[in-house]
């Protein structure tokens, strides 16, 4: 009970800077022309060139200003009611939470790390730090056999244990073939731009594969685990999916060019992980 409390109290802190952050991305736009940028490897990139993503390249600003709109319309709320249900003793409350705080935690983590220096900089870290905690202190909250028991027949088991194999080997495939090659001839990796690093490639292929198949392994097993993990990490995946689209929306409409093929196999994950986690939160049984 304890660890729930401190957990809605995080969440309080959360949700306020969380509109902040997301309301001065998408309407503080300012004035200002893109220019072109050389980056450390030779490469020439488009800087946005106003507004609170102003050094960020044209590309990866439209992606936070698609994940700033999310956060407002979904991802806010989503964590608000969670909070409230969680408080009144629901089980679907409180996975939903846990769900939303992983969505922060990773919306913030790279945020933190890949967003161009600018005035939010402390809003993000703490973002990034009330999260993290924050979903430390849901996670260890759960006594997974009382999860088990509110989990009806109906949860859908083998299409969750089949669906994470698939977001797993696609992100593996995915992001070591854009990494690998430029590891092997020293040239910069498609999608790099202005960071010195691959961020997201970190995050997905140093948790988001991992926990993938750790969650599977203990779906197979019919591990009490088994059923927080997947229930949470679907929730994570329902406001990350929608972030994706978004994403990809507002490149389009900012004249990115963007790999048709690729954008299109994220859509259609993202929206099977949307489906799939509407459905298993209505599997829980209050």
């Amino acid at each position: 009970m304890k660890n729930q409390n401190y957990v809605f109290t995080l969440t309080l802190l959360i949700i306020p800077l969380a509109i902040l952050a997301s309301s001065m991305g998408i309407f503080w736009q300012g004035t200002g022309e893109p220019y072109p940028f050389e980056t450390l490897r030779g490469e020439t990139v488009m800087i946005r060139g106003h507004g609170l993503y102003r050094y960020d390249t044209i590309s990866s600003s439209a992606q936070m200003i698609g994940q700033d709109i999310v956060n407002l319309i979904i991802g806010v709320p989503l964590l608000a009611v969670g909070a409230l249900w969680s408080r009144k003793g629901s089980m679907r409350g409180k996975l939903l939470h846990a769900g939303a705080l992983g969505y922060f935690l990773y919306t913030y983590a790279s945020m933190s790390f890949l967003t161009a220096f600018n005035q939010l900089f402390l809003v993000y870290v703490t973002l990034f730090s009330l999260s993290l905690f924050g979903f430390i202190y849901a996670i260890s909250a759960f006594d997974p056999d009382e999860v088990a028991s509110h989990i009806t027949d109906r949860f859908p088991r083998r299409a969750i244990s089949v669906y994470f194999v698939i977001v797993a080997a696609f992100l593996a495939v995915t992001w070591l073939g854009l990494v690998v090659p430029p590891m092997l001839d020293g040239s910069a990796p498609a999608g790099l731009e202005s960071a010195i690093t691959m961020v997201i490639q970190v995050l997905d292929l140093g948790v988001i594969v991992p926990a993938s198949a750790i969650t599977v392994k203990l779906l197979r097993d019919r591990h009490s685990w088994g059923y927080v993990f997947s229930s949470v990490l679907l929730l994570k995946l329902l406001t990350m999916g929608a972030a994706l689209i978004s994403m990809i929306i507002v490149q389009m409409l900012s004249g990115v060019a963007i790999d048709p093929v690729v954008s299109a196999l994220f859509a259609l994950i993202s929206l099977a992980g949307i489906v799939l986690a509407i459905f298993t939160l209505r599997t829980v049984r209050e």
